[in-house]
């Protein structure tokens, strides 16, 4: 593993979107935003077997990756960060399987969870997700046991910025969801990694490099390529 000299250079980052979800097989047939859009109360949604095959079949892409990893020309991830929300940690954990992906260090950061859409992206207690993924090394240091946006007022329902329909739980204003996406930059490029694998959400990858991803899909930028942009918010 390389890390050291590497704060401050122009790193790679390695986006992993996660697999198909129950929400977002609801999505496919229900659009969000449509005429009488209900969020179904799908709560930290988890993967379809649809999704855990395609996390399935990228660690079958990675660990032959990983098997010819040459040091000397830093091919190595360094580190793997990854949302705390299910649907990552289930990504990731399924992903990055095999003896040479499990020794790259597994830190959880809450600043890459994806924005506050639908009941989906209300968490699960810090306390709870580290006592359910302690078999597969998450370090969960410092992130609080509420790490989700969350609005301690019914204000959201009469100022709410979503499509007209029946909502759960208050959705995250833009302001938020960019403000902490531009410290998740100034985060990346502190560590002293020079390859960073990260495990989040179409909200999150689109907010930092403009880029829509598939389920599973991977992107590898360079820090520079988006560190310096303005952070992409949609509704």
């Amino acid at each position: 593993m390389h890390t050291g000299g590497a704060a401050g250079k122009d790193k790679r980052i390695v986006f992993v979107r996660h697999g198909v979800t129950e929400m977002n097989e609801f999505l496919g047939n229900t659009h969000y935003g449509s005429p009488g859009f209900k969020d179904p109360g799908l709560w930290d949604t988890r993967l379809t077997p649809r999704g855990v095959a395609q996390a399935e079949a990228l660690n079958r892409k990675l660990q032959q990756q990983a098997g010819s990893w040459d040091r000397n020309k830093d091919e190595e991830i360094d580190l793997l960060v990854c949302s705390p929300l299910w649907r990552t940690l289930q990504t990731a954990s399924i992903a990055f399987a095999g003896d040479r992906l499990r020794q790259v260090p597994r830190l959880v950061n809450p600043a890459v969870r994806e924005r506050m859409w639908l009941s989906s992206d209300v968490g699960t207690p810090a306390s709870d997700l580290a006592t359910a993924w302690a078999e597969e090394g998450w370090d969960f240091a410092g992130v609080p046991d509420t790490w989700w946006y969350t609005e301690d007022s019914e204000r959201w329902r009469a100022n709410d910025w979503r499509p007209a329909g029946e909502y759960v739980h208050c959705g995250e204003p833009p302001e938020p969801f960019a403000q902490r996406l531009e410290e998740f930059k100034e985060w990346l490029l502190a560590r002293p990694e020079g390859r960073i694998a990260v495990v989040a959400h179409w909200g999150t990858i689109y907010g930092l490099t403009g880029k829509s991803l598939e389920n599973c899909e991977v992107l590898e930028l360079r820090l520079s390529e988006f560190k310096d942009k303005l952070v992409h918010v949609t509704d």
